[in-house]
Formats: structure tokens, sequence, C-alpha cells
């Protein structure tokens, strides 16, 4: 039991880390930006090629490497499509994501690359009969720090506070001062910065990459981005995290019939929009005074 409460925990902060960098981009934009499974791959790529170097430097690189990959996304793609509707902006990102796919497979080839990264996460720590694994401790430790620093952003600095109106009202926002080109700029790095810390607990979970290694994760994030409510920063973190931690306990209680794990989520999602059709955090949308 102690083990699944600590599963379902890490698992939700780790689902809760992607929706919220779908969320950040698409507050500011109204873009649903699929892409985001490459961001997560890109930092996964990275983090097993450079696995000889320390850590911390591993790490680093591939932060750097998806933040500009995300700033990239928005220079050379998004910008100029930013009067576009959401409908030619999702078939953008559609576009970007098997662009990258495909340009994944040219550089590191279509099969999985194996590498160990962060091997001592794969341990676990022994308290009597109790059994908890170190990498889940680790993923909801990490999963939490970066969410309270999300939080201290979004909450605390001016930037943050600009972000925060252009979610709620783009068009006022700007025409009251707030800088598109930045704040727009800042939401893809924060977005990639948040996906390098998912491929970061994502490879040492599964111990290899392929170019489709984000695709799973994104799609799930982006249902816990709809039922928390779209264009809700809280709600995508939420919503992400409810997404994970259904997942990990249904893995836990069906047992041998986890197969249909995924059939008993997306029914309780059914359930969850048909109460609540905005998402669980609609009802607080527009309320705020930012």
């Amino acid at each position: 039991m102690i083990q699944t409460i600590f599963d379902a925990l890490s698992n939700g902060g780790l689902y809760a880390l992607a929706a919220l960098g779908i969320g950040l981009v698409f507050g500011v934009m109204r873009l649903v930006n699929f892409a985001h499974s490459e961001l997560i791959a890109c930092a996964a790529y990275v983090l097993v090629i450079t696995n000889g170097l320390p850590l911390a430097v591993s790490i680093g690189i591939a932060i750097v490497a998806t933040a500009v990959l995300a700033l990239l996304m928005e220079t050379v793609v998004f910008k100029r499509l930013r009067a576009a509707g959401p409908a030619v902006l999702l078939i953008t990102s559609f576009g970007v994501s098997v662009f990258l796919q495909r340009a994944y497979e040219i550089i590191f080839g279509a099969l999985p690359i194996s590498g160990q990264v962060a091997e001592w996460m794969t341990g676990v720590w022994e308290f009597g009969d109790t059994t908890i694994t170190k990498g889940s401790v680790v993923t909801l430790l990490l999963a939490a720090v970066l969410l309270a620093a999300m939080w201290f952003f979004i909450d605390r600095t001016t930037l943050g506070l600009q972000i925060r109106a252009a979610s709620s009202d783009f068009r006022t926002a700007r025409l009251l001062g707030v800088r598109s080109n930045r704040v727009i700029a800042t939401a893809f790095v924060l977005s990639g910065v948040l996906a390098a810390a998912v491929g970061f607990v994502a490879v040492t979970q599964r111990g290899s990459v392929d170019p489709l290694f984000g695709l799973n994760i994104t799609i799930l994030a982006l249902v816990g981005t709809v039922i928390g409510g779209l264009g809700s920063l809280p709600g995508a973190a939420l919503g992400g995290f409810l997404v994970g931690a259904t997942i990990s306990v249904l893995n836990s209680v069906l047992g041998n019939a986890r197969v249909f794990t995924y059939a008993w989520l997306y029914a309780l999602v059914v359930v969850v929009l048909l109460v609540r059709p905005g998402g669980i955090l609609s009802g607080n949308a527009g309320k705020e005074r930012v």
C-alpha cells in the first residue's frame, strides 16, 4: 500500500509537469502543442548520449537543448502563425511533431537507443517489510520542487503575472503593455524546461529512447489539461496529477487485468467531462484579478 501511494504521487507529479508545460503554451497562444512530445524525446536523447558525463552536466545540457528547441519552434514556426485560428495552429503542431520524429529517425535511427541514466534511481529502500523504490521518491521530490518553483514564478514575479494576464485575456494584456514576444518566448522556454524534467524521469524508468518516446506521456498530459480546465495553469497541473495518480492506482488495483487501465481511465475522464464540461477548475476561470 505504501509503495502504491508513492507510485501514485510520483506518477501524478510527472504528468502534472507535462500537463503544465502544455498548459503554459496553450494559455498564451491557445495552441495545443503536440510537438511537446518531441521536447521530451529531445531531453531523453541528450541524456542517453551524454550518459558518460557527470549527471549534473548531462542534465544541464539536456535542459539547455530542450529549451533552445522549444524556442526555435516558437521563433521559426509558431511566431508566423499567431494571427491564425486554433485549427491552423493545431495542424501546424502536428506537422512540427511529425517533422521532428522523422528528424530523430534520420539522426539516431528508428530503433530504441539504450542507456541507463541515473542508475542509482533503480534501487530500493527497505524499511522492515516495506520496500520503496528510489525512483518514486526522487520523482516525487523533483515534481514537488519544480511545481513549487513554477508557482512562485507565476504568482510572485512580474513576468509570471504577465503570463497569467495573457492566459486570461491575451488581447487585453497586450493593450495594457504586456510584451507579447517576451511572454510567449518565456512560456515556450519554460515548457522546454518542464519537458526536460519529464524526459529525465521517463528515461530513467525505461532505460531507452526512441523517436516516439514522449508521445504517450503527451497525450495523457493533454487529457489531464482538458479535465483540469484548458486555459487554467492550476487546472492543468491538477488534471495531469489526477491522470498520473489514477493510472498508478488502476495498475495496482486491476492486477492481471491492467491491460484495461486506459479503458477505465478514459471512462472516468468521460464522467468528469459530463459533470464539468469545461474542466474541474473551469468555474474559477476569469474570476481571479490579474
